[in-house]
């Protein structure tokens, strides 16, 4: 009696563990990565980013694309923010994957950044920036990157990417990204109704761009 007590316990406890492992599902929580919306939706634009010239739709590649410009010395920055809050427990492996052309020059990057994000405002421990890029191809490149989320991250994860350009003369910095993915693996959670708009229609992706800096 005892014995097959055990038994039954034992498989509840693996069934119970194989129900939540099944919860657990290897996924891309980027809101709009394509830009397939021609505008930002899904994405923050970091406030007083944006130039004078403000968000502008031009011809893309070959559909529109949504174009960035910036005063000088400044960061153009957009950003997937606060992403699933309350699923993580911290320890989960995040792989951040996009594409990628433009040119750069005399100090011009761009930051691919990862922040725990509290639910009280502010970051927390482990975050930071994951690369800075200043050598962009002309040609559509591929790159790929993976941090882990902290347990502190109880106001979500975000994404950050920000073309940036210091008080250099001669300084430029000129992005054009698109199919930005952020895999997860997390618990089954409701992904945001947004998402479903897309993945149809013409290619899109963003332009973010830095004039020149002259004195």
């Amino acid at each position: 009696m005892l014995k097959k007590r055990f038994t039954e316990i034992a498989l509840a406890v693996a069934l119970t563990m194989s129900a939540g492992a099944a919860q657990a599902v290897y996924q891309d929580i980027a809101v709009n990565g394509d830009f397939e919306t021609g505008d930002f939706t899904g994405w923050e634009q970091f406030p007083g980013s944006l130039g004078p010239a403000g968000q502008t739709i031009v011809a893309g590649n070959p559909g529109s694309a949504a174009n960035l410009n910036e005063p000088a010395a400044a960061a153009n920055l957009i950003k997937q923010a606060n992403l699933l809050p309350g699923a993580w427990v911290g320890g989960e492996t995040i792989d951040i994957q996009f594409d990628m052309k433009g040119s750069a020059g005399a100090g011009g990057v761009l930051f691919v950044e990862f922040f725990n994000e509290l639910s009280g405002g502010g970051v927390g421990p482990g975050g930071g920036i994951l690369a800075a890029i200043g050598n962009p191809t002309a040609d559509w490149t591929t790159y790929n990157y993976s941090t882990v989320v902290d347990a502190s991250a109880t106001g979500g994860i975000t994404l950050q990417l920000a073309a940036v350009c210091g008080a250099v003369e001669g300084c430029f910095a000129d992005f054009s990204i698109d199919n930005v993915q952020i895999f997860a693996d997390v618990a089954a959670v409701p992904i945001p109704a947004a998402v479903w708009l897309f993945g149809s229609g013409p290619v899109s992706y963003t332009h973010l761009t830095l004039p020149t800096i002259t004195e």
